[in-house]
């Protein structure tokens, strides 16, 4: 869906890292977009142009010849997003000094589109002050720099300067290629279930996998955003390079949300909160017994409610699961709750790959969200809160 029938220029230099980027074409090819490769002479040392043209099925480039002396401005007018990966310091100097000796570093100043570099190169290099300063350069004229891994690197030193995870380098593309509608914005996001113990090893949950909490992140991260993540228990991995929390019971995940909350500008509260928990608890595993065991519970702490009540310019979206009465129920709940926003689904497609929601304002809006992945839904969510929130008039002031 994020980079179908985008065109992405790919410059790579001469680092040992340059390996990877044969993984990161496979994962942009597989995912709709064409690509093309231009390198500078010593990156012919690392990688084969043979290579190259076979995985994105397009002519690389290294040098002019006479048949296309204007071959650097027919690649910066064909591309949609221009990304070095590696960017050893070399480049990243010449870049930041305005140096053009190379058809890549040419093919660089020619383009006016999106421009990304993923620096790789020992940890002490790219520490040093002229290299930092060179990148202050490039990020203060636009370019967007993809921070480098932490890890084993080629000379032995442990450290960070690892070429970034192709995964990372594809949601930078994604973002440099979507409006920045959360841009300056940080955003909480709520995922994953809470378990409620009755003694140490036993507790009550829910299947709740953060699947979708997962996806409502990186949707905000495509569109400018900060996401912070808090997460229960999960079914899903949640990238390094996201800034996360852990809590286990529904009373950790309220704490936590209270110490976050001034901080934040917007809430999407979409962890399955255990609604109830045992009035008893034992402090040592309870052995079976012969007899009935009978147990009381008692509500867990309303969140969302809790949030509601202290907000102050925040943006408070929460979401519901029905088996009837889906609109009622959920205006009920936002109502009550003082939200800006809530997300209702049918019961029915909890656990599909499927999406299927309905978007409610406080001010009466309803949107139905229907897609095939809950990427796509999580993506039309935020950007429907967005639009009606922060780029409509009527909400302009308040949450800008």
């Amino acid at each position: 869906m994020f980079l179908k029938g985008k065109r992405i220029l790919i410059g790579i230099t001469g680092g040992i890292a340059s390996y990877k980027v044969y993984e990161l074409i496979r994962l942009l090819i597989k995912e709709g977009a064409e690509v093309k490769t231009v390198l500078t002479p010593s990156a012919l040392n690392f990688v084969s142009p043979t290579v190259l043209s076979t995985l994105s099925g397009k002519e690389s480039y290294w040098d002019w010849n006479y048949r296309r002396p204007l071959i650097h401005i027919d690649l910066a007018k064909w591309c949609d997003a221009f990304l070095i990966a590696p960017a050893t310091v070399n480049t990243i100097s010449k870049l930041a000094c305005g140096i053009a000796d190379n058809l890549l570093t040419a093919t660089w100043f020619a383009c006016h589109k999106p421009k990304l570099i993923a620096p790789a190169a020992n940890s002490v290099m790219l520490s040093d002050s002229i290299i930092c300063e060179n990148l202050k350069r490039l990020k203060k004229a636009g370019v967007e720099i993809i921070p480098s891994d932490e890890g084993l690197l080629a000379c032995g030193d442990v450290g960070e300067g690892k070429l970034a995870n192709v995964n990372l380098i594809r949601d930078y593309l994604v973002k440099a290629l979507t409006p920045q509608r959360w841009k300056g914005k940080t955003v909480l996001i709520t995922l994953g279930s809470t378990k409620e113990y009755l003694d140490p090893v036993r507790f009550i949950s829910n299947s709740s996998s953060g699947k979708m909490g997962l996806a409502l992140a990186k949707a905000i991260f495509y569109q400018g955003g900060e996401p912070i993540l808090v997460a229960g228990d999960i079914k899903v991995d949640i990238p390094h390079w996201f800034r996360k929390f852990t809590v286990d019971t529904s009373e950790e995940l309220l704490k936590l949300c209270l110490e976050l909350f001034p901080s934040v500008d917007a809430v999407f509260m979409n962890a399955a909160v255990t609604d109830y928990r045992f009035k008893e608890t034992f402090r040592g595993k309870l052995k079976k017994k012969e007899q009935t065991l009978k147990v009381e519970l008692d509500p867990t702490p309303d969140i969302l409610k809790e949030l509601g009540k202290r907000k102050d310019n925040q943006l408070l979206v929460g979401f519901a699961v029905e088996t009837e009465n889906l609109i009622e129920n959920a205006l009920q709940k936002l109502k009550r709750k003082n939200l800006d926003a809530i997300v209702v689904n049918p019961a029915e497609v909890m656990g599909k790959d499927r999406y299927e929601g309905i978007l409610l304002t406080k001010d009466g809006r309803k949107e139905e969200i229907k897609t095939s992945t809950k990427e796509e839904g999580a993506f039309l969510i935020t950007k429907k809160v967005a639009q009606i929130f922060m780029e409509d008039p009527q909400w302009e002031r308040k949450y800008r």
